[in-house]
């Protein structure tokens, strides 16, 4: 009876989470009723909008019901938008918009206004009893997309709500992306899946790849947390490791994520594109963003920068729209004014490389050196930005970064590398990885698919075991889970 209301209740405690034997299980049960049944659409669509639906009860409980009922009401307002006159549509959409608005910022932004409000009228703050529902961001940002295409007759309404439920509900992008297009992804329901034996070993490798990650990102994270918890008590060589680790720690946890969705998804026989391109490659800030979750940062400039003006009125405009738009997206990531500083430092970067490029011509990218310092620059300042996306507070940041200007030296290099050696072979290797370009390390993929079965058994069996090594006591959260 236990072991059947573990599978089956949720426990606020133990949300369900990729990286968890219990989904693992769940995983495999619901293949293997897919393989019977994916021929038929109409049955894998109810089967996986069913599924979907307990797997975020499974992360969020109760607000499954929030999410059901906002996806049936801007379900059938677009459907009534697309049959008015134009200026009934705009009406129509104002009201869809600012439902899904007004859901996500009661939900995610209500104490965040209630605290900066408390501060103006120097009032004590007691923050309201809000939880926020598991991936609310992303299936808003799915709901808007939808319900803005087809008003701009970008994309024509779904007619099969079914379709639509299922779009928005899809397990493996529901809670954290990547952040799917309807005019990408509802043509796939409409098409007959055809699986591949070669298509379903891309997806196991993807998530084999994505489990590995998680794994290094939790194991970094248990010295991170140390140092970012208490930045005064460690020496400037501790708080560079540590910058640079959770550098390294965000980028393993929300790609292996989304690694992960993406192959259990070409599992299925569903595409859901890619949200992650080598970006500590990037050769500047305007390089990174192309990189760096490709569906948020594309979302922002479509139906953000673009509506704004885009580039299309004048250099200063051009600027205060990358403004606007990076500070939104800060605050998208989460309700505080450090996000909305790493936004806008996000946004004075990307300002200054235009600017850059236009007293240069963009010819210092074509020389080795100016590509040599482009990456050197970027990264520095991605990974000096990252601390404030991570620390407590703005103090606790300037705190850290401060640490990192003393107490350098070759003992207590080595001294550290002695102590955590794990950490930084950990570190050592996803760095190596890392720096596999793009077109190569498909080849790993593909001698992957062309081993033995045997060998791909071996690989599985030392992953998890690797995987039992790195992890913690408990099953850690996605970092964007709270997004």
């Amino acid at each position: 009876m236990e072991l059947i209301k573990h599978i089956f209740l949720y426990h606020p405690e133990a949300p369900l989470m990729f990286n968890s034997f219990l989904f693992m299980f769940l995983f495999v049960f619901v293949l293997s009723i897919y393989a019977a049944i994916y021929r038929n659409r109409l049955s894998r669509t109810l089967f996986l909008f069913a599924f979907s639906l307990f797997f975020y009860y499974k992360t969020s409980g109760i607000f499954v019901l929030l999410l059901l009922g906002t996806l049936v009401a801007t379900y059938w307002l677009v459907k009534w938008m697309n049959h008015q006159e134009n200026g009934k549509r705009k009406w129509i959409l104002s009201i869809v918009i600012l439902l899904i608005i007004g859901i996500l910022g009661y939900f995610k932004y209500a104490n965040f206004a209630y605290e900066n409000v408390c501060a103006l009228l120097k009032h004590e703050y007691h923050p309201l009893d809000i939880f926020l529902p598991v991936g609310i961001s992303f299936y808003s940002f799915q709901l808007l997309s939808y319900a803005i295409d087809v008003y701009r007759k970008d994309l024509k309404e779904e007619a099969s709500f079914w379709n639509y439920a299922f779009y928005i509900t899809f397990f493996p992008q529901l809670v954290a992306g990547p952040i799917v297009r309807a005019k990408d992804f509802l043509p796939q329901l409409r098409k007959s899946v055809n699986i591949k034996v070669t298509e379903i070993e891309k997806g196991f490798f993807l998530i084999m790849q994505g489990l590995f990650k998680k794994a290094v990102a939790d194991y970094l994270a248990q010295y991170n947390d140390l140092v970012f918890g208490n930045p005064a008590g460690y020496s400037g060589v501790e708080a560079l490791m540590a910058i640079l680790g959770y550098t390294i720690q965000i980028y393993c946890d929300f790609s292996g994520y989304t690694d992960m969705a993406i192959g259990m998804a070409k599992m299925m026989g569903f595409d859901l594109g890619i949200n992650f391109n080598k970006p500590y490659q990037s050769v500047s800030i305007t390089d990174f963003w192309r990189r760096w979750h490709i569906s948020l940062s594309s979302w922002l400039r479509d139906y953000l920068y673009i509506p704004l003006g885009g580039n299309r009125k004048g250099r200063f405009r051009t600027y205060l729209n990358l403004m606007v738009t990076m500070l939104i997206g800060g605050l998208w990531h989460g309700a505080n004014w450090k996000f909305v500083f790493w936004g806008g430092m996000h946004g004075v970067g990307l300002v200054l490389d235009k600017l850059w490029r236009r007293i240069t011509g963009g010819r210092m990218e074509q020389l080795f050196w100016g590509r040599l310092v482009g990456w050197l620059s970027t990264l520095v300042f991605v990974s000096a930005l990252w601390v404030f996306f991570r620390a407590d507070s703005f103090s606790d940041a300037l705190l850290l970064l401060r640490q990192c200007g003393s107490g350098y030296s070759w003992p207590m290099l080595v001294a550290f590398v002695q102590a955590r050696p794990l950490f930084v072979i950990l570190m050592l290797v996803m760095i190596a990885i890392h720096a596999i370009p793009s077109s190569q390390f498909h080849k790993v993929e593909e001698l992957y698919i062309r081993t033995p079965f045997i060998v791909k058994a071996i690989a599985f069996i030392l992953l998890i075991q690797c995987i039992l090594q790195l992890q913690s006591e408990e099953v850690q959260p996605f970092i964007y889970f709270q997004f």
